[in-house]
This record gives C-alpha cells, sequence and structure tokens, in this order.
C-alpha cells in the first residue's frame, strides 16, 4: 500500500514536470497530457497540444541525463544522413532536477508483426549501413556526444576497460557455459581483432524490429530508442544484435539491404558469432542468480550451436 501511495506522488510530481517543460518548449498549456505506463526506467506521457503530439520522457536517476544526451546527438546524426527517427525537441534537468526529453510523437506501429516484415528487414539493412557509414571518434560509450569523460582511444583498450572481455571470458568458463575447446576459440576470434585495423563507427546497438516504426503500408516512419547507441567495429557489432532473432531468409534480406557480399559476410560471420555469444552473459546470470535451472538448459543448448541447423559446424 506504501508503494502504491508514493507511485501516485511521483505521477503528481511529474505531472507537474511535464506541464513546466511543455509550457517552457511549447509556449501554451497541453490540451490533454496521458500517462503511458510502458517504460521500464522512466515515466512516459503523451502531451497533445494545439502544435501537435509529443512525447516526454522523465527518469528518477540523474545520471540518465547523459544516456538522454547521447540519443539526441545521434537522433541529429543520423537525420542529416536522411535516416528516419524521432524528432527529439530539447534534452534537459533543470525543471524538476530529474532529467527529461521531449520528442515529436512519432506516427505508425511497431515492425515486429508487420505482414510485409520482411521488404521492412531489407530497408532496417539499408539503413543500418548509413548508420554504420557515420565516424565517431573513440569507442565505447562516451564519444563524440560528451566531453565529460576521456574517451577509449583504441579498440584494444575498448575490449578490456569497457567491454571487460577477459571477465565475460572467464564467467563462461566458470559455469561451463561452452565447452573449453569452443571457448578458447571464441577467445581466439576477439583477439585477433586487437591486430586489426578497426576504425570506430556508430551503432545503434539494438537494430531491430522492435525499435522500428513503420506505417500502414509498411514503410518506416522511424528508427527509435538510441540509448544503447555505441562507438564500436561495424558492422559486426550491429548484425550481432541485429541479425540475432531473425529467420534465415530474414537474414538473407537483413543483409542485401545492407549491401553485403557473400564472401564479405562469411568473412565476417567469427567475429558476428562471438559478440552474439559474449553478449548473453547478463541473461545467463540472470538465470543463476534466479536458479531457473530450465532457462539455463535453454540458453545452453542455444549457445552450444544445437540447434543450427543448417550447417555440421556444431
Amino acid at each position: 500500500m506504501v508503494e502504491k501511495s508514493e507511485r501516485v506522488r511521483a505521477l503528481r510530481h511529474y505531472r507537474r514536470v511535464v506541464r513546466q517543460i511543455v509550457r517552457r518548449y511549447l509556449g501554451t498549456p497541453a490540451r490533454r497530457i496521458i500517462y503511458k505506463a510502458s517504460g521500464l526506467t522512466n515515466f512516459v506521457f503523451v502531451v497533445n497540444h494545439l502544435d501537435g503530439q509529443f512525447v516526454i520522457r522523465i527518469s528518477p536517476d540523474p545520471e540518465r541525463i547523459g544516456a538522454f544526451n547521447k540519443e539526441w546527438w545521434a537522433t541529429q546524426q543520423v537525420r542529416k544522413a536522411g535516416v528516419p527517427s524521432v524528432e527529439i525537441l530539447a534534452v534537459g534537468n533543470d525543471v524538476g532536477l530529474e532529467p527529461y526529453m521531449i520528442t515529436r510523437r512519432v506516427s505508425g506501429a511497431e515492425a515486429t508483426h508487420h505482414p510485409k516484415r520482411q521488404r521492412i528487414i531489407h530497408e532496417i539493412g539499408h539503413f543500418a549501413a548509413i548508420i554504420n557509414s557515420i565516424e565517431t571518434h573513440g569507442f565505447g560509450t562516451n564519444f563524440d556526444w560528451t566531453d565529460a569523460a576521456p574517451k577509449i582511444e583504441t579498440w584494444s583498450e575498448y575490449l578490456d576497460r569497457e567491454y571487460q572481455l577477459q571477465s565475460r571470458l572467464e564467467f563462461f568458463a566458470t559455469h561451463q557455459i561452452l565447452p573449453e575447446q569452443e571457448l578458447n576459440k571464441l577467445s581466439t576470434i576477439i583477439e585477433e581483432t586487437r591486430r586489426a585495423d578497426i576504425k570506430p563507427a556508430l551503432n545503434h546497438s539494438d537494430l531491430r524490429l522492435k525499435n522500428v516504426i513503420v506505417d500502414d503500408n509498411g514503410d518506416i516512419t522511424a528508427i527509435i530508442d538510441w540509448e544503447d547507441c555505441l562507438s564500436a567495429a561495424a558492422p559486426e557489432w550491429e548484425l550481432s544484435i541485429a541479425l540475432h532473432d531473425l529467420s534465415i531468409d530474414e537474414k538473407h534480406a537483413f543483409i542485401e539491404g545492407y549491401g553485403l557480399t557473400p564472401d564479405k559476410v562469411e568473412q565476417m560471420a567469427p567475429l558476428i558469432k562471438a559478440f552474439n555469444i559474449l553478449n548473453y552473459q547478463s541473461a545467463i546470470a540472470s538465470a543463476i542468480e534466479q536458479d531457473d535451472q530450465s532457462k539455463l538448459s535453454e540458453l545452453k543448448l542455444r549457445l552450444n550451436g544445437t540447434l543450427d541447423l543448417f550447417s555440421l559446424a556444431c
């Protein structure tokens, strides 16, 4: 009961903050403010205004101002390059002290279940190539969007400091997620990239159908949710996530849209797979913490290649 009353007080507070934000940036009061119980970490409000519809996200976490500023920078860059994305009007933390973001609302729906899914995926691949063509400076979370923290200058340094490669490998070894031979192979694939001339580039880092808004005809109106965007190797990093939950035919559609030849994909495949496997660390850790043996067995089955029905590589 206490928790519910605290939530009610919080909503009242954030509604007041929303009214202030609307007056500041739009000049006149909102016609209607609707709370959307969809944000996992943010309070999300849809604002109906004389000038249109807007979305205001407010975070209780003061540190989120950095993530909001990163989203703002990334969406500005991709929009200039011709990638449809949300229009962010402002980011700040000077109204209710909590970080906020105001965007123009995008029309359409998530592309996940659209009947023209295959064509949409081809187009996402095309836009992924444009996103990955945007040069950045520094690797990891802190790049062009901020001067607040020292940038990681090399790919090798990123693997050690931010990606924490050795810690991930030790985690997989400790919990026997992969056979030792496979783990050594995975480690070798990643380690070899230290000697490569990898240039930093912008990666959306979650370029999946749930983050793509389309209209009724299946045309993409916006690519959303840039909070995890990263300066990293491209397209290997992007593809390790973007291709993750697509069918074989859909993978082909994405790759064709991106403009990659089969030879190029075959060359990059080991690193794409290595990133995909290592990025399962958080899901595995969650299953272990909850002592969910069923989920853990399911993850091991997936990662050891048993479900790969298209090759004898396993």
